[in-house]
């Protein structure tokens, strides 16, 4: 049975419950709160305490199962960041107003059995040691809070880098803002008996038999109330999973080492975790034949029989997504390299979505380019990608055939591009492709690399009009519709600068590239320059869609 409740509370009713413990769950991000969120908590705390109103500090959203609750025990999956810093707050007033017991009872419980005491607040986070750091926070007396906060202030402040953690900062932020600043009139007791009895916040509590089911509907709850998208990304369950899956303690040593170097791989690829994820599902949907609309990530990942969270260890797992890592770097390097895979995929690059990488990406998992056999059959299906792909245009409908290209890939099977043969005429509208349609010309025509910091200019623009000879005049009826076409478009290795038609051919003659001196055969570009050069390169391409088996004009750069 699931069932939800919320109720508005004081944080005299939050944290006074004797053996009431908020757990942080391990998928949660490790608290983070610095000067900014810590100076608008206070800012606001004392403005409503100044003007004697009541202050609501938002929702928390927490999840209970029957067996989990019976501990006194909720997973808090919203709202850790606050729930945190109030404690460290309460700590602060409870070490110079140790009269009053709401205070001291907000810090900790006291188990079942046995002599001691726990912080209220329980870490599960395993990629630092909040757990710790809480638990040294609630030993601070006065004389440590003191003799710490000198150690660590300055000029300038209090330095968090001479903080021990975050939540020590915290602490010694509120003790520098209550204690050490405040005016001798500001009333510290009065202050507190305001925090704890009129500052208010919205526990809402998903309950199930199951935690795992309580916990998932509660971030339901919270990505429906935070309709701009959750803050917590996938990749946090993923990794919460993975790490219980590891079940000695060498074995989770292991796996946060492990986690921790792919983190860090990431970044350096400036990816996020959830892109790997996203393209380790591709991998998984082609294995599966799955060729329908992808579901969300974490449905994907969580709910399905196949996932690799379910019937893989951690140490299958993260050698799969060490595997996409490497295809990432693969590719990366390639595209710098100005390699005939390089440029290749410079101009599947140019494409206006995601799905192509998704494809090039299963394509690499599954089949690799170690030899120099494999690296031809590589380029070759980077040549029928690019194919198809421009020649359904810039759309989202694309993917439809991505996902039957990727099952196709993943079971090795051959690659049917499934184009139409091409008229000319076809390229008279180039769209939003028309970057990648002038890279793709540009490659064909030289068979050599595209310059590593290309530009891609427009030879006439509709500010030249008056510029133009009479020829021009009579045969044009929108000027608009040269500067977009084939013919106009120059991949130059020039810096683009706004001068005029006239002014072009002296700038053309300054590039190191032949094929940019070569676009102007006289300093006047007149409509038959365009016109013969249109019609060439629309000829180009009509070769590369209709002739692939005869499309060697590109050579190895």
């Amino acid at each position: 049975m699931i069932s939800l409740t919320a109720e508005q509370k004081t944080i005299e009713g939050i944290f006074g419950s004797p053996n009431e413990t908020y757990v942080i769950p391990m998928y949660q991000r490790p608290y983070s709160w610095g000067f900014d969120q810590l100076y608008e908590l206070y800012k606001d705390l004392v403005g409503a305490y100044q003007e004697e109103e009541s202050y609501f500090l938002g929702n928390i959203i927490m999840a209970r199962s029957k067996s989990y609750g019976s501990d006194g025990k909720s997973s808090v999956v919203d709202g850790q960041q606050r729930l945190i810093t109030l404690w460290t707050l309460i700590k602060v007033l409870s070490i110079y107003l140790p009269e009053i017991n709401s205070l001291k009872n907000a810090l900790y419980v006291v188990p079942w059995t046995g002599k001691a005491i726990l912080p209220k607040i329980e870490s599960k986070i395993f990629e630092n040691r909040d757990d710790k750091a809480i638990e040294d926070v609630l030993k601070y007396d006065k004389e440590k809070l003191e003799n710490r906060y000198k150690a660590v202030v300055t000029s300038e402040g209090i330095s968090e880098r001479k903080c021990a953690t975050k939540v020590e900062y915290a602490l010694l932020y509120f003790y520098q803002q209550f204690i050490v600043q405040q005016k001798g009139d500001f009333d510290l007791a009065k202050f507190a008996q305001f925090l704890m009895r009129r500052v208010t916040m919205l526990p809402i509590v998903q309950t199930a038999e199951e935690q795992d089911d309580a916990e998932n509907k509660a971030l339901t709850i919270f990505e429906t109330i935070n309709n701009r998208g959750m803050d917590l990304e996938d990749a946090d369950i993923f990794k919460a999973r993975l790490y219980d899956s590891a079940y000695t303690k060498e074995q989770r040593e292991e796996f946060i080492a492990m986690w921790v170097d792919f983190k860090t791989d990431c970044q350096e690829l400036k990816l996020s975790v959830d892109d790997v994820f996203r393209y380790y599902s591709h991998v998984i949907r082609g294995r599966q034949r799955i060729t329908s609309n992808e579901k969300r990530l974490r449905e994907f990942f969580t709910n399905e029989s196949f996932s690799p969270l379910k019937i893989l260890s951690y140490k299958e797992v993260l050698e799969d997504l060490d595997k996409i890592l490497s295809i990432l770097k693969y590719l990366n390097n390639e595209r710098g390299d100005n390699s005939e895979v390089g440029i290749w995929l410079q101009i599947i690059n140019a494409y206006t979505n995601q799905y192509p990488t998704y494809a090039i990406i299963v394509y690499l998992y599954y089949h690799g380019v170690e030899t120099e056999s494999e690296k031809r059959q590589f380029i070759e299906f980077l040549k029928s990608l690019i194919r198809y792909c421009f020649f359904m245009g810039s759309t989202t409908s694309v993917k439809f055939n991505i996902y039957n290209m990727i099952k196709i890939i993943a079971n090795r099977g051959e690659i049917d591009a499934n184009y139409k043969e091409l008229h000319p005429d076809y390229f008279t509208h180039l769209g939003r492709l028309q970057n990648g349609y002038a890279l793709l010309a540009y490659y064909l025509e030289t068979g050599k690399e595209i310059p590593v910091k290309f530009t891609i200019d427009k030879i006439v623009n509709l500010r030249d009009e008056d510029l133009l000879g009479d020829d021009w005049q009579k045969h044009i009826s929108s000027l608009g519709d040269i500067c977009n076409s084939l013919g106009n478009l120059v991949v130059s290795d020039l810096p683009k600068r706004y001068n005029s038609v006239v002014e072009k051919y002296e700038y053309y003659q300054t590039s190191k590239n032949e094929y940019v001196r070569n676009v102007f055969s006289s300093p006047t570009f007149t409509y038959e320059n365009w016109k013969e050069r249109n019609n060439h390169l629309k000829q180009v391409l009509v070769d590369f869609f209709n002739k692939p088996n005869n499309d060697d004009q590109s050579t190895e750069a």
